[in-house]
């Protein structure tokens, strides 16, 4: 319909031949002739209907541009085709496209929706939030308005080229919805997950715990988490800084005892009731960012984004560590809000993150609930899962979602740490204000401590390795397996700082500040904290 294309103009689709995905093979010179621009791209598995060499077509990944024109574009193209000649710019790149296809409504509809009643949605539109009447957000506003919707559209993020905007509707108005051409998809907002053990925590049987007095062994270290708290006047809070976003609602007390349990694994890692606790490598800032118990507020999944972005856009941390997201596994083809603001702002590559997988991995796999968990799909950012023992052997968690990621970022998770078991717990300590320590399970605890991981080697290394480096380090240090890749991503994170810093006989390639050396190597076991790493390698 005329007021579904905004401006007169609208986005098809067109899916490349899987032999023409290379960026040199990019149809620039065609989009050019024809007027169109691209304004995104996502995978697509298809069956070509012919190969090159008179090949058998096998089914393949291949790349789904969408682009945005006039519809007279569009229709002047259909009409000219059959009498092009070779010599017109851009003809020889006819033999990239596969297909070209104007989405349906249906099409743009993800997931089930219920039948009847007001439904809260997430449309995501291409382009960004825009100002003035040519923004796409205020076109969109217009558009529902005639169709009987009115909604401010105050609930939004920008971020990779889409607009993510959250809006109330009637359920049996979601064709009409997603009929506005430059709607990329419509889904139902989800709820918010926090990453609670599969089984409840337990207090652990020993006397008030003996915390540390001493102060972190790098203060310089910036560490962030975001999560439901901590309690007034508790332990941790000498390390730990609560700070409440303005107009946050109140305390709930499950989501204080997750918040100690996450801040705990940080700041001290796997408890062992049998020992000391040793002093932090860093102190954390904790934002409290959740207020609402699960399934009251429909609005929750963007106010905790929200409260997440504002901080990321206003403060610089080193290290950050997400245990809380949307309860939704990935998707191949549409990248979701958290996923994409959060890639956004990681991208400097001057932030390591690391992100819980999810508890879901003894969901069914037909339906693919048992993927990693919505934002663990980032590209810029760490997806941890969980192992069931800090020692050997070790297997993962049946409740650690499992991967393959979304592309480009295919191999996630990213690896395991230990997280916990019903037979062998994850030891945190308690919420309770005189300290004590508590057993539970989760990748919400594995994520945490592998930044601790990351702050351990920052404070034996200094800023003179950058967070990129450190996130490199973990990765290459981590123990392999036999376990398939989408379990158990590149194995097990070392057990140790010394592991990564020292590295037995390994050898690893020195990473100075985002410059890989050519050449020059660093053979373990070296003094590593008395060591001087050159300006330049």
């Amino acid at each position: 319909p005329d007021n579904a294309c905004p401006g007169d103009r609208a986005v098809a689709t067109i899916t490349l031949n899987p032999e023409y995905i290379a960026k040199s093979y990019f149809p620039e010179k065609l989009l050019d002739t024809l007027g169109l621009e691209t304004v995104g791209s996502r995978p697509r598995r298809i069956k070509p209907e012919r190969r090159s060499k008179g090949r058998e077509p096998e089914e393949a990944i291949t790349t789904e541009l969408f682009v945005m024109g006039p519809r007279p574009a569009f229709r002047a193209w259909r009409s000219s085709l059959p009498n092009w000649e070779e010599d017109l710019s851009g003809a020889d790149e006819l033999s990239t496209i596969e297909q070209v296809t104007a989405p349906s409504a249906h099409d743009k509809i993800k997931g089930r929706l219920p039948k009847a009643g007001k439904v809260v949605f997430e449309a995501v539109l291409h382009g960004d939030a825009g100002s003035g009447s040519n923004g796409v957000v205020p076109m969109f506003r217009e558009y529902l308005e005639e169709i009987g919707v009115r909604q401010d559209l105050e609930r939004k993020f920008s971020a990779g080229g889409l607009c993510f905007v959250e809006l109330e509707a009637p359920a049996d108005l979601a064709d009409d919805i997603a009929t506005f051409s430059p709607l990329r998809a419509l889904r139902q907002m989800p709820t918010l997950r926090m990453l609670r053990p599969t089984f409840r925590s337990s207090r652990v049987s020993m006397a008030d715990t003996v915390f540390p007095m001493k102060a972190p062994v790098d203060p310089k270290i910036r560490a962030a988490i975001f999560d439901g708290g901590i309690p007034k006047g508790h332990a941790l809070t000498k390390w730990a800084t609560v700070i409440e976003p303005p107009g946050i609602g109140k305390t709930i007390p499950d989501f204080l005892q997750h918040g100690v349990g996450v801040t705990s694994a940080f700041l001290f890692g796997h408890i062992d009731p049998a020992k000391s606790l040793g002093k932090p490598y860093a102190a954390v800032d904790h934002y409290r960012v959740l207020d609402t118990a699960p399934g009251q507020n429909p609005h929750e999944l963007y106010e905790v984004l929200g409260r997440i972005d504002q901080v990321l856009v206003d403060k610089h941390y080193d290290l950050i560590n997400l245990s809380i997201g949307p309860r939704l596994p990935i998707e191949d083809d549409d990248v979701h809000a958290w996923t994409a603001v959060l890639d956004d702002r990681l991208s400097k590559g001057t932030t390591l993150a690391t992100i819980a997988v999810g508890n879901d991995g003894d969901s069914p796999a037909k339906d693919k609930l048992n993927r990693i968990q919505v934002p663990a799909d980032c590209v810029n950012a760490l997806a941890v899962g969980a192992c069931d023992s800090p020692e050997s052997p070790w297997q993962r968690c049946t409740y650690s979602s499992v991967g393959p990621g979304r592309s480009p970022g295919l191999v996630k998770p990213d690896f395991l740490e230990f997280g916990g078991t019903l037979k062998r717990p994850f030891i945190v300590v308690s919420e309770s204000a005189k300290g004590g320590l508590e057993a539970t399970e989760g990748t919400s605890f594995s994520s945490p401590s592998v930044l601790r991981l990351a702050a351990g080697v920052r404070a034996h290394f200094g800023a003179n390795l950058s967070m990129l480096a450190i996130r490199a380090l973990l990765i290459h240090t981590a123990e392999g397996s036999d376990f398939a890749c989408e379990d158990v991503g590149r194995g097990r994170v070392a057990r140790s700082v010394q592991d990564i810093v020292l590295c037995d006989d390994d050898a690893i390639r020195v990473v100075y500040q985002g410059e890989i050396a050519p050449t020059r190597y660093i053979r373990a076991p070296i003094p590593v904290p008395s060591m001087t790493i050159p300006g330049k390698v």
